[in-house]
């Protein structure tokens, strides 16, 4: 199933950014050389690279490659080092849990309302959505890396 998940958010990451590229670059090409513009163009490009972000940040947590401030942890033992990497990654879940439930409720608040983007009329819940997603994503990522941690898989904490 990780390997699944994987592939997945790769090339959800790969097609959004590739499409928003394209889009930008089209909508360029046609404003500049043509004197057109297309009135959903940035507004496509926009929603594209939000799901991007989402998704990509749960494959960085999957990476380690997340944000982080490690001047500290360089010079503990390595028992220390995972028993901070472990504090910091349930301080991530919390606050992606939090962002889980503000983006459902917020999406909740579309739905009832029945907001529409401005350019494309698309349901404004499919743009909120990568709150949710990307969220739960970085959740269960979290949880993997809490997991190696206890195991004692992480090579990054192993290496003393």
């Amino acid at each position: 199933m990780n390997r699944v998940l994987d592939q997945l958010e790769e090339y959800i990451a790969i097609f959004s950014l590739f499409i928003a590229t394209a889009v930008i670059f089209f909508g360029v090409v046609l404003r500049y050389f043509f004197g057109e513009s297309l009135s959903w163009s940035g507004e496509l490009a926009r929603y594209l690279i939000i799901w991007f972000i989402f998704i990509g940040s749960s494959i960085a947590v999957r990476e380690r490659a997340h944000a982080k401030v490690d001047i500290v942890i360089s010079y503990v033992p390595a028992t220390i080092k995972r028993a901070l990497s472990i504090i910091a990654s349930t301080f991530a879940i919390i606050f992606c849990l939090f962002i889980v439930v503000s983006g459902i409720q917020m999406i909740q608040n579309t739905m009832i309302y029945s907001n529409y983007t401005p350019a494309l009329n698309l349901p404004m819940y499919i743009p909120y959505l990568a709150l949710p997603v990307g969220s739960s994503l970085m959740v269960y990522r979290f949880v993997q890396l809490i997991i190696e941690d206890i195991k004692g898989e992480n090579e990054e904490v192993s290496e003393q």
